[in-house]
């Protein structure tokens, strides 16, 4: 019998982002949505994400110029900002306990990285670093705004946010003055790995502790076994608040050009949090594509930090099985949750948006990927190979997300006699 956590404090805050019951439900278009901050963010993410992807078929003829620079952007802020922020919006009222997301807020914040895309494109970088920084704000002040009126304390795993926010907006400003002739702090890409390493992976660990369990239906979903039992605020936020000091020194390390030390920090406070507060060693409740696709997500995070901290060799290949493993298959897997639960369209139904083709050429762009990294004799054309087949996995999950987030779903009436 798995520990039902119903009941405990933190266990509320997941009441409006968990899935919803499942009722026999249709998508028809008289059913007109709230307009959610997700139903904004995911599709002009997804539509970053082929393109930064993409980027590497028209760079194998010659077309464009060697465009490392330009995917990571599109990926990081574009990509994974949009997700990271139409998440965040979309469920900071459920997980604080406090009123909606603004039209205002939501506009601001989507305007904003609906801009950073053209500004990137054309080669005008500061203006896009400027634009990722005024959505990361907008994330900021909104839950500024909320936070002090909560009718509960959020969630332990907030310091995680918190970090990763600050983390973002640090990257954010480093690069922007980069873009405008300061010389770079720090060692080469410092800027860009605090928002990807460092933004990302914080809010990935700290809000995948709250969300990733109880998701895939695992035992005690919500207690760190012998420091905190689900409904102990205070252990569990030391817990966190200590994981995210070694995150800060990991960067400390990397600053101070220690990168390898660095990476060896970050890759041990994972491992922690993914053994202690993920409990990846369990494995998942349910058996579904779903829950297997979050726990293997943690699973490539572990892989790809301890490689990246082997040394130089392995870096390239351990990053982006963390990007493309961890974040990737992460972040489809939780914008289904969000799409089906927010979209009252059944739990059932999530296997028709996560499909198993999604999954596997989210691998196989995976795999494709590192054989580039290992082989740089032929790596362009393994890049495009990887491209072309991580934007395929992105029209596949969109095909079939799209009409759930424009639609939600209605009670199917029941036949007449």
């Amino acid at each position: 019998m798995h520990q039902n956590p119903k009941g405990t404090p933190e266990a509320a805050h997941l009441s409006k982002v968990r899935w919803p019951r499942m009722t026999p439900i249709m998508v028809t278009p008289q059913s007109r949505p709230p307009i959610e901050p997700y139903r904004m963010f995911f599709p002009l993410g997804v539509g970053y994400a082929a393109l930064g992807a993409g980027l590497w078929l028209v760079a194998l003829p010659g077309w464009v110029p060697y465009p490392a620079a330009l995917h990571r952007m599109l990926m990081i802020q574009g990509f994974e900002l949009c997700f990271v922020v139409g998440f965040l919006l979309t469920a900071l009222p459920g997980l604080t306990h406090s009123r909606p997301t603004t039209r205002a807020e939501s506009g601001t914040a989507f305007a904003a990285l609906a801009l950073f895309g053209p500004f990137a494109l054309v080669g005008l970088d500061g203006a896009a670093h400027v634009c990722a920084l005024l959505a990361l704000l907008g994330v900021v002040a909104a839950m500024a705004r909320r936070l002090p009126r909560a009718s509960q304390k959020p969630p332990a795993e907030f310091v995680h946010v918190g970090l990763g926010m600050l983390f973002g907006i640090t990257g954010s400003v480093l690069l922007i003055a980069q873009s405008f002739g300061a010389q770079a702090f720090g060692p080469p890409r410092f800027a860009d790995h605090l928002l990807s390493i460092g933004m990302l992976l914080t809010l990935v660990l700290g809000v995948g502790s709250l969300l990733v369990p109880t998701f895939i239906g695992m035992r005690g979903p919500l207690e760190i076994p012998g420091i905190a039992k689900a409904h102990e605020w205070l252990p569990k936020f030391i817990f966190h608040a200590s994981i995210a000091a070694l995150f800060v020194g990991a960067f400390a390390l990397e600053a101070m050009d220690a990168p390898l030390w660095g990476a060896r920090l970050r890759a041990a406070a994972a491992t922690i949090v993914l053994a202690m507060a993920w409990k990846l060693h369990r494995g998942p409740g349910r058996g579904d594509r779903s829950a297997w696709s979050m726990w293997g997500a943690g699973a490539f995070m572990l892989i790809g930090l301890w490689l990246a901290a082997l040394g130089s060799h392995w870096t390239l290949a351990g990053l982006h099985i963390v990007f493309i493993g961890g974040f990737g298959l992460l972040t489809f897997a939780i914008a289904t949750r969000v799409v089906i639960a927010h979209g009252k369209h059944g739990f059932p139904s999530e296997h028709l948006l996560l499909k198993a083709s999604v999954v596997t050429l989210l691998l196989a762009a995976l795999a494709a990927r590192v054989i580039g990294e290992l082989r740089p004799e032929r790596a362009l054309h393994w890049y495009a190979l990887s491209g072309a087949v991580w934007t395929l996995a992105c029209i596949v999950w969109f095909s079939a997300a799209w009409p759930r987030i424009r639609h939600n779903a209605v009670p199917a009436k029941p036949a007449s006699n």
